[in-house]
């Protein structure tokens, strides 16, 4: 789902002076990982309210129940 160079660009933000390839591949599935829970909870959300549609408000409730 996410590039390898998305991930470096994470990482540069985070100020990783050196990156290797094994640390863009533990980040990149664990970015994914957290992504489809999130994705999961927010469809439910969206179902819930009785819609089809996902919007922004759906992904933020389901960030609230990860934190």
């Amino acid at each position: 789902m996410f590039s390898d160079s998305s991930i470096k660009k994470i990482l540069k933000k985070a100020r990783a002076l050196r990156i290797t390839k094994n640390a863009v591949k533990k980040l990149k599935q664990l970015v994914e990982k957290q992504a489809l829970v999130i994705a999961r909870k927010a469809v439910k959300n969206a179902e819930y309210s009785g819609r089809k549609s996902v919007k922004a408000k759906d992904i933020e409730e389901a960030m609230k129940i990860e934190e």
